[in-house]
């Protein structure tokens, strides 16, 4: 692994057990055996640390959301998103419990996250009329889809604010929880025959 890789591998590993706010380029280079002065020579701050562990976030999501043209979705392959979508907010945990401080603290990381937001709304609408047309949901007007995909939104990003202020362990298991959340968000909206086969793998 190069070393740019092992400074970025090492920081997300670090950020999710001791809380980026906690952690300075001092104790990733310490953590790699490294001098500061090599991590510098890759990174000139924390903050562009995090912007580029946000890169990987982003790359990570367009590969799971990229379907080939000629995919047939099902109501489990649909629901099965949602469920690895949680194995990715484990991953890089830090960043969604620590979000809004650190989009606070750096304009430019905000600016990211925004443009990213915009990007995934879009690939989610045409992600959601071709469930529509499979039939595994119900057509909606554009209100209600934009108002679907913001409450989907808000419960994924910030579900692990909620289990921290509850006082619960951010665990897997915890965090997957958020699935089933967003599931019966969508649950008025499923088709009766997608509705049986989620309920299947529910039980």
């Amino acid at each position: 692994m190069k070393t740019r890789d092992r400074i970025v591998e090492t920081a997300r590993e670090l950020f999710n057990e001791e809380g980026a706010s906690r952690v300075t380029t001092n104790h990733i280079a310490a953590a790699m055996t490294i001098s500061p002065g090599n991590l510098y020579y890759h990174f000139r701050d924390k903050e562009e640390i995090i912007r580029e562990i946000f890169a990987r976030i982003v790359a990570d999501f367009d590969t799971l959301y990229r379907v080939p043209k000629d995919f047939v979705p099902t109501a489990a392959g649909f629901f099965g998103i949602f469920t690895r979508t949680c194995d990715l907010y484990y991953k890089y945990r830090f960043f969604y419990l620590e979000l809004a401080t650190l989009l606070g603290r750096d304009p430019l990381l905000k600016k990211k996250y925004l443009a990213n937001l915009r990007a995934r709304f879009r690939q989610q609408k045409a992600f959601y009329a071709r469930l529509a047309d499979a039939g595994i949901i119900r057509a909606s007007s554009e209100k209600e889809l934009v108002a679907n995909l913001t409450n989907g939104w808000i419960v994924s990003d910030f579900w692990l604010t909620w289990l921290y202020i509850s006082d619960a362990k951010i665990t897997p298991e915890r965090i997957a929880e958020s699935a089933r959340q967003v599931y019966y968000l969508l649950k008025p909206h499923l088709t009766p025959a997608a509705l049986a086969e989620v309920e299947t793998l529910l039980d």
